[in-house]
């Protein structure tokens, strides 16, 4: 009935569950081709494994609910590949979201989990290959959380918009729950009005004061996130700092970047409620500094792995800058417990973070960085908007996905600002 489904929740309210169900029901009964989509990696690993307690993790797993599990063909667990096909032609894909995820393919149906983050490019991107869908029957499903206050991401917002207007399109159907202005938000009175499964007794009333006491002092981001409050329009949008056309101004083709470099530098940023982890690479042979990002890791994993892969390159990097409230000191004791040759490792202070922002948008605007296509770097400094740091008017990058880009710009400043020489011999006197 309804091509464009929207749904609007405050969180833990069991918005996914919901479309899981969903999905699920789409690919083995009906055998649709159907995309699952997240902002960040983190959360579709967290999604993929959500499935697998229904699907399984391959054909044939013991460990499956077996009715279901046989009508798994395969099961790809490949990186950036992760998906699922059923013995009825049913396919389940996986993909973070990006501006060239998923092109050539076509899909039935496409979830857009944390939709509040998709962007008008990432749309322009997806959006198309329901053009073609395999059973003429094509939906969109976003869900997400009220758009946050400076957050670039629009098309959300945008949707609710129509589904409000006077005149919204016979196609559309939009679910919300939410109060409609920011009152006390530490009422808990208020929380079973606008969540549907804490009043049904489906959510713990615990999990919603442990998150809610986490922002205490926070009453517009608590009445977002845990009542789902909307913003007037007016306050959503902040346009980014760097922006897709100048960031894309700087891309150059991996072919064309050097074999080696005669000074190396990384940047280590840890994001604001520690979940991920961005490493970032600045490299230059005298000219212009090129731009790479290995890592975007969840921190779930730990960080034993980092500390093995910045070490390891101490003998041919000038530094390492890591920043962050959550994992940064871990990080550093770590590295300074298993004998990282001193200077090598920088904590920066709040000017150095504010100097580390300036320069790579500097850099942005004057040419004077490269780098190679990489979906989480492009999407961090295309979207990434202005925060402030402390009182004296300094700035750094903000927004949901700023990680990536905020290690650029701490890998830039080591390799400006670093005067260590690894290839250096000490003298013996």
């Amino acid at each position: 009935m309804h091509r464009r489904c929207g749904l609007s929740v405050p969180r833990q309210a069991g918005k996914s569950h919901d479309a899981i169900i969903w999905a699920a029901f789409l690919v083995l009964e009906m055998g649709y081709s159907v995309l699952w989509t997240d902002h960040n990696y983190a959360t579709t690993c967290e999604m993929l494994a959500r499935f697998r307690k229904i699907l399984g993790r391959r054909a044939g797993d013991p460990d499956a609910p077996r009715a279901i599990n046989r009508r798994v063909k395969d099961a790809k667990s490949k990186t950036a590949q992760e998906s699922f096909e059923l013995t009825n032609g049913g396919v389940l894909c996986f993909s973070t979201r990006t501006d060239s995820a998923s092109l050539g393919y076509s899909f039935d149906v496409i979830f857009y989990d944390e939709a509040q983050l998709l962007t008008r490019a990432q749309a322009q991107t997806l959006n198309p290959t329901t053009t073609h869908s395999p059973h003429k029957n094509s939906q969109l499903v976003y869900t997400g959380t009220p758009t946050r206050a400076g957050c670039a991401a629009d098309r959300f917002s945008e949707l609710r918009r129509e589904a409000w207007s006077d005149a919204p399109d016979d196609d559309l159907c939009w679910l919300e729950y939410g109060a409609d202005e920011v009152g006390d938000p530490m009422d808990e009175s208020r929380w079973y009005e606008v969540n549907p499964s804490l009043a049904e007794g489906l959510v713990e009333i615990e999990d919603v004061r442990t998150g809610v006491r986490g922002m205490k002092g926070d009453t517009l981001g608590i009445a977002q996130e845990y009542l789902g409050y909307w913003l007037p329009p007016r306050e959503q949008a902040e346009p980014p700092l760097i922006g897709e056309e100048l960031w894309r101004a700087t891309l150059v083709d991996a072919p064309s970047v050097p074999r080696g470099f005669e000074r190396v530098a990384y940047g280590v940023k840890f994001s604001p409620d520690g979940s991920t982890v961005a490493v970032a690479v600045a490299a230059t042979n005298g000219g212009a500094a090129h731009i790479e990002l290995p890592f975007c890791e969840p921190t779930a994993r730990g960080t034993r792995w980092l500390v093995s892969w910045l070490a390891v390159r101490a003998s041919r990097a000038s530094c390492a800058v890591v920043d962050g409230r959550s994992g940064a000191g871990a990080l550093c004791d770590r590295l300074q417990e298993i004998g990282a040759p001193r200077g090598y490792v920088l904590r920066p202070t709040a000017d150095q973070a504010i100097t580390a922002a300036a320069l790579i948008c500097e850099s942005a605007g004057t040419g004077g960085i490269t780098h190679i296509e990489c979906p989480a770097l492009d999407l961090s400094a295309a979207t990434a908007t202005r925060r402030e740091i402390g009182r004296g008017g300094g700035w750094g990058f903000g927004g949901e996905n700023s990680a990536p880009i905020e290690a650029a710009g701490l890998a830039l400043l080591g390799l400006t600002t670093s005067k260590r020489n690894p290839k250096r011999k000490a003298k013996v006197t």
